[in-house]
């Protein structure tokens, strides 16, 4: 019997680690929008400099030009979640 328990848990674990995925890698390089971006608290050093308040677009540039609020960060590295991680270096990009 403790032969065909082990044998399950065996084959329990291998199904479940086929159903998680691997996190994904810190790459440098990535650009986020800032989801506050016009919303109000937009500016508020709490609400910018949390990594959750972003969303991963890609590794192109972002297209924002002016000289008033935060639209996101490009060149960031990140932090494994799908967000930018603010230990590391980053380029801010505004618009108006």
């Amino acid at each position: 019997m403790k032969k065909y328990l082990g044998i399950i848990v065996v084959i329990l674990a291998v199904s479940v680690s086929a159903f998680t995925t691997a996190k994904k890698s810190n790459l440098v390089g990535n650009s986020y929008t800032y989801d506050l971006y016009g919303m109000p608290g937009q500016d508020d050093p709490v609400n910018l400099n949390n990594g959750a308040n972003y969303t991963y677009v890609g590794t192109s540039s972002l297209s924002c030009t002016g000289t008033a609020h935060r639209c996101g960060v490009q060149d960031a590295t990140d932090d494994g979640f799908g967000h930018p991680d603010f230990t590391k270096s980053y380029t801010i990009r505004i618009r108006n």
